[in-house]
């Protein structure tokens, strides 16, 4: 039975959407703040949370953000008032499924749940079914995943080096799954995301006392991660006292909690992703060299989608493919037009944007074929179609910069008469004399 965490700071919503959750056979926890709903989220992570997003003390997104740092990855729904709105749909931009406005339509916060639940098990059960859970068969994803194999099998520590969304965390959790820790935890940290100031306690621990508000023992990411792999993604985002810490746990493998002096065995294997350039952080004196190279032990590249085009045929059908499973609907076919000029674009968000686009084009247009013209529709200022004039104007203008301006010699490089270049350059509109050394 899948689990939902309803937060919400008004007794009588807990109380009544509770019940209507409850009728359609799933259990239901709840928690009057974001505080409360951390805890109980870390105690035993719920299929999905259903969030206030306005409440006293932790807010909704602020819970959201929370969970994602501490590697609670459940489906997240937010209610808001339209006061709130901008908050939520920001936290949808961060990976949230979706919100809802207040006062609630049961109907559809139901059918939210009951694809959000579906699509969580069927991407749970995609893992369990295949340990191959990075796509692409190209060269660079054939080279990328034989050094995941090659490195797999070691206790060695992997730097993983890539753009924001190229899937740096799949390539850990490919690592930990073929790994002899397979069987043992697989911990994200997303350094960027935690407090600096907390980072130290989440990663160590704490003893009851250490600081202000620490009421009892907790312990840490690294607790956690006995017997299975840490993953710290964006470890460039860790700052110098933890840096110093996080160093002699790899050379002592050994730790203690913040405010405590008991030494506690490390039991894990580290695996750390950046998108930065740690070499250009050493020399600015802002990362440890001596950290740097405990971390670079076997270096790992994640390619952008603009160097593994050839990919994303395969990309689109599976990511299709998953959001009709998830939204009930056919699976789309994808025409030949469609590929084309997705193949064209140069995916500065890579594989995480080119995923949030099939998933919006199939979730609003329901289309039977996924055809170029949805691409036009849904996100002209990456996918109208060309002004057919562009190429000719910047051919001619470069033909006219390398000639210095001399038309004869530009003439000559576009292959066309003095004539024919003079009348391009009235129909393209550029003017006369525009450019240097007029002939």
């Amino acid at each position: 039975m899948a689990t939902v965490l309803l937060v919400d700071d008004k007794e009588n919503i807990r109380t009544v959407m509770g019940a209507v959750i409850r009728r359609e056979g799933f259990e239901v926890l709840t928690a009057a703040d974001g505080r409360e709903a951390l805890d109980r989220a870390l105690e035993s992570p719920p299929d999905l949370v259903l969030s206030d997003v306005r409440m006293e003390g932790m807010s909704g997104t602020e819970l959201f953000r929370e969970l994602r740092a501490r590697g609670v990855l459940a489906p997240f729904v937010f209610m808001t008032a339209y006061a709130s709105v901008p908050d939520a749909v920001d936290a949808i931009r961060d990976g949230a499924v979706h919100y809802l406005t207040k006062p609630v339509d049961y109907g559809e916060l139901l059918r939210i749940i009951r694809r959000a639940v579906l699509r969580k098990s069927g991407e749970a059960q995609t893992e369990r079914s295949s340990a191959r859970s990075i796509l692409g068969s190209g060269p660079a994803m054939r080279k990328l995943l034989a050094r995941i194999e090659a490195v797999a099998g070691s206790e060695a520590t992997v730097l993983i080096r890539g753009e924001n969304g190229t899937g740096k965390e799949l390539a850990a959790r490919a690592i930990h799954s073929r790994s002899p820790r397979r069987s043992g935890p697989f911990v994200p940290v997303h350094c960027a995301a935690l407090n600096p100031n907390l980072l130290e306690s989440e990663l160590f621990g704490h003893e009851a006392g250490a600081f202000t508000g620490a009421l009892r023992r907790k312990d840490g990411y690294l607790e956690a991660a006995r017997g299975g792999t840490l993953f710290l993604d964006e470890v460039s985002e860790i700052g110098p006292e933890t840096q110093v810490k996080l160093l002699r746990v790899l050379q002592e493998r050994a730790y203690s909690r913040v405010g405590g002096t008991d030494l506690i065995r490390a039991d894990f294997r580290l695996l750390a992703a950046t998108n930065r350039n740690l070499e250009d952080l050493v020399a600015a004196g802002t990362f440890r060299s001596d950290l740097y190279y405990r971390l670079d032990v076997v270096p790992l590249s994640v390619p952008p989608l603009r160097d593994r085009r050839e990919d994303i045929p395969e990309l689109v059908e599976h990511f299709a493919g998953r959001v009709a499973a998830a939204e009930g609907l056919d699976r789309p076919s994808v025409s030949a037009d469609f590929l084309d000029t997705l193949g064209r674009y140069a995916w500065p968000g890579n594989v995480r944007e080119l995923e949030n686009l099939v998933e919006r084009l199939v979730v609003l247009y329901r289309p039977r074929i996924l055809e170029s013209r949805l691409l036009e529709e849904e996100a002209p200022d990456r996918f109208g179609r060309p002004d057919p004039d562009a190429r000719e104007r910047r051919e001619t203008l470069d033909a006219l910069r390398q000639s210095g301006g001399n038309k004869s010699a530009a003439a000559r490089i576009l292959g066309i008469s003095r004539r024919a270049l003079y009348y391009r350059m009235g129909r393209l509109g550029i003017a006369d004399g525009a450019e240097p050394g007029n002939a």
